[in-house]
């Protein structure tokens, strides 16, 4: 074990991804199936499973599974980057290492632009809060939610932490309440007709669906980031990216078929769950629904985001290609300039009136096209490490791997390119995008390149 853990380690300096011999490896299955769970479970299932229904009828529950699968693939080949070659510095680092550090700022850049979610969470939260508080404002709900998360995760990471767990708690006991109470009440012959009655609107709506839904049911790739501090990654990371994801997935189909088989369909396509959690709680019940499963989940997914959002664009500033003021670190221990930047980027949305559809697919199109860079990486683990490959103990050959990495590609580009469908100018706004990124880190290059020449 000893001298495949030292095989690895010489692999990844070789490659400059970073590892860090200090971590402590303590982190076992049941702890990566505990925080794999945390991180995947959140605002996706509350926001979006109305605006599946409108897509795809009693076919919703059936949608949840096939996302799980659409999100696997891909996981699976960052399990084998995150077994093989753990890293400290995020997924960046990867792309970062593997492809070269301009695919690295252009990933960072459209991460950056796929943060239009941190407005769709707060869209989100307003729509349940007014649920509760008819008549109140949605777009200063949404703005003040959003402040709050923003504010709190200034404070510090460990205040992050602490909102963090007390949502998450609350939010699984709202989850399991909804199934406990939903099923009894479910009409089953909604879901009879087969084809017809699964994909209403065609299969193309179902797979948009579908597509729309991996933001839901993903999450558990996160947990390659962990690979330093795992005590055996080889054996358990795989296993709890795939079970994690496929129990949540399982969790999020039993609250489709109480969402689509409690009230007629067209009562709750495109709508939040509130009317269904009238229809099914005793009123303390409903409240605590509204609050403890809309309002927390989509709370605690805005919080973890802003906490997370930042790392690999930090690490980019402090290696020169952002302006050194994007690196700074307040007292706290927070990047606050950058997280004031995620702050504007979810406020404008909502103080601009977008309407939550729009802002949903915008910002997982982004999100499925950045997450493509990581992915890519497939390819080219085994040349680039091969002291790492053969050392792990997650043993994909490199066919097999090639196949799941062009399978999680070519998934995540159809599901993006359904996520933009009937959104006008949106391939347009991501060639300008994607020119004006490439630019400046070309620009960068050379500015990076010259002061690197006048050091030596």
């Amino acid at each position: 074990m000893e001298k495949n853990e030292k095989a690895a380690a010489a692999a990844g300096e070789n490659t400059g991804v970073r590892t860090d011999p200090k971590l402590k490896k303590v982190l076992g299955f049941w702890d990566l199936m505990g925080i794999g769970v945390g991180q995947i479970i959140g605002s996706g299932i509350m926001a979006l499973t109305g605006i599946c229904i409108a897509l795809t009828g009693a076919g919703t529950p059936l949608a949840f599974l096939v996302s799980a699968v659409l999100v696997i693939c891909p996981d699976l080949v960052l399990a084998v980057l995150g077994s093989a070659v753990p890293a400290t510095g995020g997924m960046y680092t990867y792309v970062r290492d593997y492809i070269g550090p301009k695919t690295g700022i252009y990933y960072l850049a459209l991460l950056v632009a796929g943060q239009l979610v941190l407005a769709m969470f707060g869209i989100t939260f307003a729509e349940y809060f007014v649920g509760l508080v008819p008549g109140a404002n949605k777009t200063l709900v949404a703005f003040i939610v959003l402040t709050v998360c923003f504010v709190t995760n200034l404070l510090g990471v460990d205040w992050a932490a602490k909102l963090q767990n007390v949502l998450v708690i609350v939010l699984v006991a709202a989850m399991a309440l909804f199934i406990i109470f939903g099923l009894p009440k479910v009409n089953w012959d909604v879901f009879k007709g087969g084809i017809k009655t699964l994909m209403p609107n065609g299969f193309i709506n179902f797979m948009t669906g579908a597509s729309l839904l991996t933001f839901a049911t993903g999450g558990a790739e996160f947990l390659s980031e962990l690979g330093g501090e795992m005590k055996n990654p080889g054996r358990d990371l795989p296993k709890a990216m795939i079970a994690s994801t496929a129990a949540v997935a399982v969790i999020y189909a039993f609250i489709g078929i109480v969402a689509v088989g409690v009230l007629p369909i067209d009562e709750v396509a495109g709508q939040s769950l509130v009317k269904v959690s009238n229809a099914i709680f005793p009123k303390p019940l409903a409240v605590f629904f509204i609050i403890g499963g809309g309002m927390f989940a989509v709370a605690s997914t805005l919080n973890a985001t802003f906490t997370w959002c930042t790392k690999g664009l930090l690490i980019a500033a402090e290696e020169g290609w952002l302006p050194k003021p994007f690196a700074a670190v307040s007292k706290r221990g927070t990047p606050w300039v950058l997280l004031t930047i995620f702050y504007v980027i979810g406020a404008i949305p909502i103080l601009t009136g977008m309407d939550i559809e729009t802002v949903s697919r915008l910002g997982n199109g982004v999100s499925l096209i950045y997450v493509l860079f990581p992915i890519f990486t497939g390819y080219l683990i085994y040349k680039k490490s091969p002291q790492a490959m053969a050392a792990s103990q997650f043993k994909i050959g490199k066919k097999p791997l090639y196949v799941l990495t062009t399978i999680g590609l070519v998934g995540y580009i159809i599901a993006a390119i359904l996520n933009f469908s009937d959104i006008e100018n949106a391939w347009q706004a991501m060639l300008i995008f994607s020119a004006v990124v490439i630019v400046y880190a070309w620009l960068r290059e050379r500015t990076l390149k010259k002061r690197a020449a006048r050091k030596d």
